[in-house]
């Protein structure tokens, strides 16, 4: 199939790790033998911050996306719209996709679903969590993002709670379907500890607490670090280790320094070198306000690595033994349930069966876009006379 795919959450020459799980579900499609070209809108703010680094996809286009900072959100896609459509615009010159898939709703997903509209072809949107369960609490977004969710020719959510909260918006249920993103099970496997560690530089003789994601306040890390003062008196000398970068490092770092207690901050690293990670870690821990789906905790447990995480989205559907939920914004339960996890016996590092591998999700995907596509067919089809 020919597939074009709109999103600002994927890995740009600004971003190196950002939106990982759609750099491998492009991937995985190409991999199946589908044409896939990437429209990768890459926010102003970044291009004035940051240093351009390697481009991640020598294929996929990065127009610069200006829009006014901290107003006007509900009026985001007309900003993204401007240089987004002109890219689509010459992407599409020479190349007519068959389907035009948007990650994230609002504003990914209404420009996608204009340029599926422009090109004739069926709009699929992709949502993740925060852009369903967060943005919705602003009423004059959330009327946009139902506009949107209406719109799309279909809705895939991942997780079924994120789907029945998409119905619970208004948008038909026949409309909305779901879908999982899978984990490269040969990437992200069981290994030794132990030679994680010291590849790692990491303590053998410690306790290690291991986060991974993007520092913004969704995230919770504020929660972990009103917690983590208890973990400390309860254990001896637990070590946490943050994996990541965004716009609350700082901060977070003049916390770590105030609280006196190690926290080592790790910086972005690449996909394929966080297998050892998440092997050398005794618990991840994920102290979300929102979720769908967590990447992390799907890979996490993949290597055999336990999880403490809110009870938000769908995270409770990965829960296993030796996993525990607690209730988003309590830093008491949460340090509870980290100290529990870690007083556990050490599991067996075995990859947990119901995480699904990669291809898999790719094929589940691939079948339900084949069957938009031939039903567009059919109702594009002429009528016999």
């Amino acid at each position: 199939m020919r597939l074009l795919l709109l999103t600002s959450v994927m890995p740009t020459p600004y971003r190196a790790t950002k939106g990982a799980f759609n750099a491998a579900l492009v991937a995985g499609l190409r991999e199946a033998g589908d044409d896939v070209r990437v429209v990768a809108p890459v926010p102003w703010t970044d291009r004035w911050r940051l240093a351009r680094g390697p481009v991640p996809d020598a294929s996929a286009h990065y127009p610069t996306w200006y829009y006014p900072p901290r107003l006007g959100h509900a009026s985001h896609h007309r900003w993204m719209r401007r240089q987004v459509l002109p890219a689509v615009e010459t992407l599409t010159s020479a190349w007519q996709p068959e389907v035009v898939l948007g990650y994230w709703a609002h504003p990914d997903g209404a420009v996608a679903i204009e340029a599926a509209r422009w090109l004739g072809v069926p709009a699929v949107l992709l949502v993740g969590g925060s852009d369903i369960q967060l943005l919705t609490a602003d009423p004059s977004r959330r009327a946009v993002i139902l506009e949107t969710l209406l719109a799309a020719d279909r809705v895939l959510a991942v997780g079924a709670p994120l789907r029945q909260r998409v119905i619970a918006l208004g948008v038909p249920a026949e409309r909305v379907g779901v879908f999982e993103r899978g984990v490269d099970r040969v990437q992200f496997g069981p290994g030794d500890s132990a030679v994680a560690r010291t590849a790692l530089a990491l303590p053998h003789d410690r306790h290690v607490v291991l986060w991974v994601g993007r520092m913004v306040p969704v995230k919770g890390l504020d929660v972990l670090f009103d917690a983590w003062p208890v973990v400390t008196q309860q254990l001896s000398n637990p070590l946490l280790v943050l994996v990541g970068e965004g716009e609350n490092r700082p901060a977070l770092e003049a916390r770590a320094r105030a609280l006196g207690a190690e926290v080592r901050f790790v910086g972005p690293v690449a996909h394929a070198e966080l297998p050892n990670w998440y092997r050398a870690a005794d618990l991840i821990v994920l102290p979300s306000r929102s979720e769908g789906i967590p990447n992390v905790l799907l890979e996490g447990l993949a290597c055999g690595t336990p999880f403490v995480a809110s009870d938000v989205g769908g995270v409770a559907e990965l829960l296993q033994p030796g996993c525990l939920l607690v209730t988003p914004e309590r830093p008491d339960a949460l340090a509870a349930a980290v100290v529990a996890a870690l007083q556990q016996p050490p599991m067996h590092r075995v990859p947990v069966q119901k995480v699904l591998d990669r291809r898999e999700a790719v094929a589940a995907l691939r079948a339900t876009i084949a069957g938009i596509v031939a039903q567009q067919d059919d109702q594009d089809a002429p009528v016999e006379q």
